[in-house]
């Protein structure tokens, strides 16, 4: 209980600010970021798109994917109240942290000198664990979408031998880059491991729920309105990172100054207006060209026809 009086007395078991600011890392900002990140991890992702394939019905199928999205909510708020319980502890007990420590770094150096031997070791092997679980199936996935999508259309005579070792080299490939990004990290100063996860995956992955809507929720898209929808998500997505500040060694660096013309908004922002803007320009793009021959079974539309068949 003292754990918890000191950090709520001290302002430590807290989600705010709640303002509706959009500049700066509100609550706000986080819900509505999360929940296009749920959009897009439990719809589109395929490392968990791949595990509802495995579910015998859709009634399954939609189950799991509420299970895994809802149990986000509690498993995240343990992994904040841990930080919290770690805030007291080191203030309670007055034991010093090193010099210097990343936020990410306390738990960490917590377990490794606050623990005994044997459940360092067991601690130790769970987190490895799950890592390895974790980065196999990204791996995999990766190594599935680069053979099936590109290699196997630029060569389709290749064998099965070469696709497995164009499969095998793409997994070399990443799990080397990956080890570069986390050394980076490791030596990165006051950055933020989880902070700049979030904010590459709302760059780099921007727009792919404005792509999925436009395919699963409406019938008037087409090829080439989506073809311009996407150019115009990269054009918005450059044009918010290269005018936005972030830190380098310490200091604030703008690629492109323009100004009140430039983005001003949180980075975590473009994990919701890129897909915004791919699927409003897509759809309205989509109005002025030729409407395609519509495809059967791929939209929500048809799957509610299907049911509606197989009840009546």
């Amino acid at each position: 209980m003292a754990v918890v009086a000191l950090a709520w007395k001290n302002g430590k078991i807290d989600l705010g600010p709640y303002s509706l600011d959009f500049v700066k890392l509100t609550f706000v900002v986080m819900a509505i970021n999360g929940i296009f990140y749920a959009l897009q991890k439990y719809g589109t992702d395929q490392t968990i798109v791949q595990r509802f394939l495995l579910a015998k019905d859709d009634r399954s199928a939609i189950r799991a994917t509420l299970v895994g999205a809802l149990l986000c909510v509690p498993t995240w708020t343990i992994f904040i109240f841990i930080g919290t319980c770690l805030w007291s502890f080191y203030q309670i007990t007055g034991v010093p942290l090193p010099e210097g420590i990343k936020g990410d770094g306390v738990f960490p150096y917590f377990i490794m000198t606050q623990l005994p031997t044997g459940v360092i070791g067991l601690i130790l092997s769970a987190l490895l664990a799950a890592a390895m679980s974790t980065l196999a199936s990204d791996l995999n996935c990766l190594s599935a979408v680069a053979v099936e999508d590109y290699y196997r259309r630029m060569r389709p005579s290749s064998t099965d031998r070469e696709r497995l070792a164009v499969g095998k080299g793409v997994v070399l490939f990443c799990g080397l880059v990956s080890l570069l990004i986390a050394a980076y990290f490791a030596g990165a100063g006051e950055k933020s491991i989880l902070g700049s996860l979030f904010e590459l995956y709302a760059i780099f992955s921007g727009g792919i729920v404005g792509l999925f809507a436009l395919a699963f929720f409406t019938r008037r898209a087409n090829k080439k309105g989506v073809i311009v929808g996407i150019v115009a998500c990269i054009l918005f997505t450059a044009w918010a990172v290269l005018t936005s500040p972030f830190k380098w060694g310490g200091e604030r660096i703008v690629f492109c100054d323009l100004g009140r013309w430039g983005y001003k908004h949180h980075n975590m922002m473009l994990g919701v207006y890129s897909h915004v803007v791919l699927f409003v320009v897509g759809y309205a793009a989509s109005l002025f060209f030729t409407h395609d021959a519509p495809t059967p079974n791929l939209t929500i539309y048809s799957w509610f026809e299907r049911r509606r068949a197989v009840a009546g």
